[in-house]
């Protein structure tokens, strides 16, 4: 019987290898994980943090490999000074073309990073919602409205907001598009006088507004409004004013840091990401206007028909539009020196 061992194991560890399809071995060790960080601005917290569980999910499913993010949530502007200045992004989310302008100049992020991605690297849009209170007494229905005597608007500091650059560009752009560039800069002069609150960022406008009881109207996205309408569970009364401009929400892979810290692979796969239909599905839930028509149809969410809708490119670009109303000494603050600073 000694004699016959031999023989035995042999069968024995054939039919190991049939029953497993090859030769025992031990299984490869899963990936290490990796870190990325999102800077972004930060009335977007509440859309990422349902994005980026599904990201992680869809990555480990894909690669084996754990993503593990660090965010950053903060006025735009203030965001992309930071990163200027040395805070460490791998993917900026951001709500104004001309925020990452300073990035490419600076080396950051490289001179193509509209083109890497669709639409100009912009997964969702939005227009310019007047946010006012129950019954809206004062009776706000256009741009104009918003400039008229007794009107105390909260508004967002355009220097530390892309926010804020969309809310002026809105009422600006109409009426230079609907009357004339008197017209145009009368409106920022009245809207800047009937400020009564200058936030830093869009979600401290809406604190300002909702929370503490400033003000007749606030201007903000319309995706702010329905988010802050569904998270209380309150709707927000608001109107989008019948001429409107399209905002732009464009997402950036900072190249610097991706190549420094070897992370462009997942990086670029998160960018990429935000364009997919799951994606677009929570941009849609959570008020933006996605890029993907289905997605926008399937979320039913209650997105107001805007008559006579323009783009930034429409009135002139960011570049001119920047050097007109918000560089220093430009439209903006020569209407905040008329009204004494205030």
């Amino acid at each position: 019987m000694k004699a016959r061992r031999p023989y035995l194991l042999g069968s024995i560890l054939g039919t190991l290898a049939v029953v497993t399809g090859g030769p025992v071995a031990r299984a490869a060790p899963p990936p290490a994980p990796v870190e990325i960080t999102l800077v972004s601005y930060a009335v977007a917290k509440p859309l990422f943090a349902k994005v980026i569980p599904e990201f992680q999910r869809a990555w480990k499913e894909q690669t084996g490999q754990e993503v593990r993010f660090k965010e950053s949530y903060g006025p735009s502007g203030a965001q992309t000074r930071a990163i200027v200045s040395g805070l460490e992004a791998d993917v900026l989310a951001t709500n104004l073309q001309s925020l990452v302008i300073p990035l490419v100049e600076a080396g950051i992020v490289r001179s193509d990073w509209a083109t890497r991605l669709p639409n100009g690297a912009s997964p969702a849009s939005s227009v310019i919602a007047v946010i006012t209170r129950a019954g809206n007494p004062k009776k706000i229905r256009t741009w104009e409205d918003i400039g008229a005597p007794g009107i105390e608007v909260v508004a967002i500091n355009p220097k530390t907001s892309g926010n804020a650059r969309w809310g002026v560009l809105a009422g600006y752009g109409a009426l230079l598009r609907e009357k004339s560039q008197k017209a145009a800069e009368a409106w920022v002069e009245a809207l800047v006088r009937n400020t009564r609150t200058l936030a830093s960022g869009g979600r401290e406008a809406t604190d300002a507004f909702v929370k503490n009881g400033v003000g007749d109207a606030l201007l903000t996205f319309e995706n702010e409004a329905l988010f802050v309408s569904k998270a209380s569970g309150q709707p927000l009364e608001y109107v989008v004013p019948p001429v409107n401009v399209r905002t732009d929400f464009p997402v950036v892979v900072v190249d610097r840091v991706v190549d420094r810290r070897g992370t462009r692979a997942v990086a670029e796969a998160f960018a990429r990401f935000l364009f997919g239909p799951k994606a677009q599905a929570l941009y849609a839930e959570a008020g933006y206007r996605p890029l993907d028509a289905a997605a926008r149809k399937a979320a039913a969410v209650p997105f107001r028909e805007v008559p006579k809708l323009f783009s930034v490119d429409d009135v002139g670009g960011w570049p001119k539009l920047d050097a007109a109303l918000f560089a220093d000494g430009a439209l903006y603050d020569r209407a905040q020196a008329a009204r004494g600073g205030r």
